[in-house]
């Protein structure tokens, strides 16, 4: 039987791989970026979750040169590309080539890096993932996308930084306020509490807490 954390921390090898080739145009997004601001904070990182893949944003003169040493896959369908390292699969988004609602260099700008690895700001994260939830809300994948915008309610409530309003004007639209208090309402924090009411109810309220400058 595999073991997860081990699994895990070759894919972590990996993500520290590409981002130390591209220091400069690779953004984690997805699972993998809300794991690395959970894990990275005292107060967080109790919330951190393993994932088994990774996704990241990059320039299109680093894509140029990962085409160089990495064998990518396009889907064009999806707008994206893809790549397999150490196993495991990274979806790739390109600079000004792909779908996601928040621009590229808008992500780049407000990034952050734990251990020279970039991921983007709690903000876009939030973004991206509502966007996520919007088109798989129906699915297990939707499920834990609603758990990891959670998460980042509850990280930024943790680190004590007010989430910054100014990072996801002209992005939320009123259709993904509504997904907020779905989210705000549904049966995930009993989940991510393993059924504990009381700390479920905690967790719902800090939640709201946080989430409230933004809406």
């Amino acid at each position: 039987m595999s073991d997860p954390r081990k699994e895990f921390e070759e894919l972590l090898l990996a993500c520290r791989e590409i981002a130390t080739n591209f220091p400069d145009g690779v953004v984690y997004i997805g699972g993998i970026a809300v794991y690395l601001h959970s894990v990275n904070h005292k107060e967080t990182e109790a919330l951190a979750e393993f994932t088994h893949d990774a996704d990241f944003y990059i320039s299109l003169a680093d894509m140029s040169d990962l085409r160089d040493i990495e064998e990518v896959t396009a889907n064009r369908r999806l707008c994206k590309h893809q790549i397999r390292k150490r196993g495991f699969e990274f979806d790739i988004y390109t600079e000004r080539h792909s779908a996601l609602i928040v621009p590229y260099d808008q992500v780049f700008a407000s990034s952050v890096s734990y251990e020279n690895i970039r991921v983007a700001s709690l903000e876009h994260l939030l973004v991206l993932k509502l966007e996520a939830y919007r088109d798989r809300r129906q699915s297990s994948k939707g499920s834990k996308d609603a758990k990891d915008i959670i998460r980042l309610g509850l990280i930024s409530h943790g680190m004590k930084r007010k989430l910054n309003k100014d990072l996801v004007v002209g992005y939320l639209s009123d259709e993904h306020l509504e997904l907020l208090s779905t989210i705000k309402r549904g049966p995930e924090f009993l989940a991510m509490a393993k059924g504990n009411a009381k700390y479920a109810k905690e967790m719902r309220t800090l939640f709201a807490q946080a989430v409230a400058t933004i809406e």
